[in-house]
């Protein structure tokens, strides 16, 4: 069977690992098309929190924690690797109202057998010395939970894939899919060429409804070019900043951790209107001394500078759920917002349904469901 991965992001690197690994049924040949290189987009410039924080569903919170333990799992299999970081999350609130939700939610949480507990300053401080919270916070920490370096890890995964027999087509674009009646056969490329598949699995992320479309086939995602669009943030980078934070860090007005090149990746969502195709250089800028100036009041010894700020396109189902499973004859989509949490865990479980045995997880998460999942 001939296995065609469009996407190297992180679901698509995860896919195309796992069905090059040895496995019953498993495909005898895969090939990865990725316009730029594995893990360049989204997966690269996200702020990357691998997590099953909310209870609200808790079918839906029972598949995260079952991908939080596959990237455990698959962690392990690379020897602990630098780009995979187990270091847990603490968060506060200060104000009445925002106490009183997290109370709930680290209850909610701890009801449902996840690792989640209200912590001292004092504890707050031996686990994030250099971190500056008021004194009358309510303090959560979330011990298993974990931030990723997503480039890294989607080039780890692809190129365990190639040594494993994959081949990956780089800097080529898959600008259609490619017909026989209704089933997809494969892709064209920008170049021309066509790659032939007895099966497509369309990973592009936010790229995936312009390439569905050309055949016919529709995704519901959330349009990025749409004015107050939810689907864009802005993610900054700083310079150097080595042991400043520990682990994940979600205080009010600012979402920080450590980046792989030692400084620290910071995000806000109030910070992220704005931030669609039209947004101009100063607004970007304007983002990121905002960002840096927030970081400076979380961490008061804090010296770097802003090194870069990326705008991060996130691809977000209209429900907010995942959109996996087959939608044309040869033809399998693979697209969700929450990819860095969600990737072994979906990898294995379409790989089982590429050799045939369908996964009665993923039967919630169908793309071409008619009503909004609920």
């Amino acid at each position: 069977m001939r296995v065609l991965v469009v996407g190297a992001g992180i679901i698509g690197a995860a896919l195309a690992d796992r069905l090059t690994r040895p496995a019953p049924g498993a495909p005898a040949r895969v090939t990865v098309v990725e316009a730029e290189g594995p893990g360049t987009g989204t997966s690269g410039t996200s702020y990357a929190w691998i997590n099953a924080n909310d209870p609200a569903d808790p079918a839906y919170h029972r598949f995260r924690t079952a991908a939080m333990s596959a990237w455990r799992d698959l962690a392990a299999g690379f020897g602990a690797p630098a780009w995979y970081r187990p270091s847990g999350n603490v968060t506060w609130a200060a104000a009445d109202g925002a106490k009183e939700r997290l109370a709930d939610r680290v209850a909610r949480l701890s009801g449902l057998g996840y690792a989640a507990g209200l912590i001292t300053s004092h504890r707050l401080r031996e686990l994030e010395p250099h971190v500056a919270a008021p004194p009358d916070a309510l303090i959560a920490h979330y011990p298993g939970e974990a931030h990723l370096h997503g480039g890294p890890a989607a080039r780890a995964l692809v190129r365990r894939a190639r040594d494993s027999g994959a081949d990956l087509v780089a800097g080529r674009r898959a600008v259609r899919l490619t017909t026989d009646g209704d089933r997809v056969t494969g892709v064209r490329l920008d170049d021309g060429r066509d790659l032939d598949a007895d099966l497509t699995v369309c990973a592009a992320g936010r790229h995936s409804p312009a390439l569905l479309a050309t055949a016919g086939a529709a995704l519901p995602l959330v349009d990025p070019s749409e004015p107050g669009s939810a689907a864009p943030c802005l993610v900054a980078t700083t310079s150097a900043a080595e042991g400043v934070l520990n682990g994940l860090v979600h205080a009010p007005g600012l979402s920080a951790r450590p980046a792989a090149t030692g400084g620290l990746v910071l995000e806000a969502d109030d910070l992220d209107a704005g931030t669609d195709e039209t947004a101009s250089p100063a607004h970007v800028r304007a983002v990121g001394d905002e960002l840096l100036a927030r970081a400076r009041a979380l961490v008061p010894a804090l010296t770097a500078q802003v090194a870069e700020v990326r705008r991060c396109v996130r691809p977000l189902p209209v429900d907010g759920y995942p959109l996996v499973g087959f939608q044309r004859p040869g033809l399998y989509t693979a697209v969700t917002h929450s990819g860095i949490t969600l990737a072994p865990h979906l990898a294995a479980l379409i790989a089982e349904e590429i050799a045939g045995r369908p996964s009665g997880a993923l039967a919630p998460y169908r793309p071409n469901r008619a009503a909004p999942h609920l």
